[in-house]
């Protein structure tokens, strides 16, 4: 590798450093990027979405998923139900605008990732979404060296 060539980890990390820069695309600021993340995060876990399990899925503390799971609450994207399974414990629950909110960011994910790959054959855009999606399958959270 030539001396001011990257290797393929700091691609890697200079890529994901350079596409979650004002990665939610609204202008509802770091309260909004964050209620996209939380929201998701529950609508991915579906009945099992608890705050703690919010919080293994983002891979950030409890403290934190509880304020960004309050927050969302309060802003009307989820709402807390008592758990069918304990009725002591409690579920997070996608509200319609919280489902409005997913439709809205993920239509500027599929608006950025088809400007980034604007111009590639289909072939190469088929292989790069494959490949993203093989590492994230093989590669799951909390797995040793990706922890570090």
């Amino acid at each position: 590798m030539a001396e001011n060539e990257d290797g393929p980890g700091r691609t890697l990390f200079r890529f994901v450093r350079h596409w979650a820069r004002g990665w939610n695309g609204t202008d509802g600021g770091d309260a909004n990027g964050r209620d996209v993340m939380v929201v998701e995060a529950v609508a991915d876990l579906a009945d099992r979405a608890t705050v703690t399990a919010v919080a293994e899925e983002l891979g950030i503390d409890q403290s934190g998923a509880s304020r960004m799971v309050a927050g969302a609450v309060e802003r009307g994207h989820l709402r807390k139900e008592p758990s069918p399974g304990d009725r002591r414990a409690r579920v997070l629950v996608v509200t319609e605008q919280g489902d409005d909110l997913l439709r809205s960011a993920r239509g500027w994910q599929e608006a950025v990732f088809a400007e980034l790959a604007r111009g590639w054959p289909e072939e190469d855009v088929r292989t790069f979404r494959r490949l993203m999606a093989s590492l994230v399958e093989r590669h799951p959270r909390g797995s040793g060296a990706a922890r570090r």
